[in-house]
């Protein structure tokens, strides 16, 4: 059995109202690092994380389901949690644990009630955060109007790293604008082809890069006076300034995907092995509601144990 260094281990919870796809992501996570030769649908109860006759049933998750997945030599503890706030100490108990919190909102509604008040533990934890807008492939996806309720209701912290090309039923293209090129998928998802961006998204592409660089050196003052000095920032000073604001809660960044089609789901695997904070880098502990939570980061995974104080 493979094993990992801690500064290799990377814990995420994935978070949202019921309906947002976090089983289907947690499933196309897996099927794309290759541990599974086929990706399970909630609607036919196969997933790996909805596992009990009574969530196959309900076609929905009732209980945290603890799962994992490797990508580029890294291992991704993943928690898939519960939508329905009926089920939201499912919810906390995995944001004790997490190092980073997916919040995956629906791109055909927006932000739903669900998300907000997970949102509102997020906060009082101060849980590193990703937003991701999923089913883009749905026919009525609206990126823009997702994307401007995350902010409404998140704050302008909220910052985008990518947007769809063509939302909707024909969506197949993602522009990156952290690494400026476009991810092109065939149809059977998976591994897209890097392109470069169109002429025709090049001005809205290099605005939003802009966007980008202000936001993560606004948290920096040292990018901030390299920024003002040189007028840009490489690619590795961003992704080092992104995590630092990460672990302090000041920037959240935003990802799109269709994870029914398994597209977006590798990208996002790799920027939390390079870019989201491992158990180390975070704060030595978090005290919630008479509780201290201890992280013991000498093996090869982290171990958490609670006690109460």
């Amino acid at each position: 059995m493979e094993t990992f260094d801690t500064s290799h281990v990377k814990n995420i919870v994935l978070l949202g109202h019921a309906g947002s796809g976090k089983t289907t992501l947690a499933e196309s996570m897996i099927f794309e690092a290759g541990l599974i030769d086929r990706m399970g649908k909630v609607e036919d109860g196969n997933t790996l994380s909805d596992y009990t006759d009574l969530e196959k049933e309900r076609g929905n998750s009732i209980f945290s389901s603890l799962l994992h997945t490797q990508w580029r030599n890294y291992k991704i503890n993943i928690i898939d949690t519960p939508g329905y706030d009926d089920f939201v100490g499912e919810v906390i108990s995995a944001l004790r644990v997490a190092d980073t919190g997916l919040l995956l909102l629906n791109a055909s509604v927006g932000v739903e009630v669900g998300a907000e008040l997970i949102w509102d533990y997020t906060e009082q934890f101060k849980t590193p955060m990703i937003f991701v807008i999923n089913q883009l492939d749905h026919e009525t996806a609206d990126y823009d109007k997702t994307y401007l309720e995350a902010k409404n209701h998140f704050g302008a912290n909220v910052i985008a790293i990518q947007y769809p090309l063509n939302q909707g039923k024909g969506f197949n293209c993602i522009i990156d604008i952290l690494h400026m090129v476009m991810y092109q998928f065939s149809e059977k998802g998976g591994k897209p082809a890097k392109l470069p961006i169109p002429g025709s998204e090049k001005e809205r592409a290099e605005a939003m890069h802009k966007d980008l660089i202000e936001a993560v050196a606004s948290n920096d003052e040292t990018l901030m006076e390299k920024y003002f000095d040189q007028g840009e920032l490489s690619e590795e000073e961003l992704k080092l300034g992104i995590k630092k604001a990460m672990i302090n809660h000041e920037l959240f960044p935003l990802f799109c995907i269709s994870a029914k089609n398994n597209m977006g789901a590798g990208r996002i695997m790799g920027f939390i092995d390079v870019v989201c904070p491992s158990a180390n880098e975070m704060p030595p502990q978090k005290t919630i509601a008479g509780e201290e939570l201890i992280c013991d980061a000498k093996g090869p995974a982290s171990i958490f144990v609670f006690k109460t104080i």
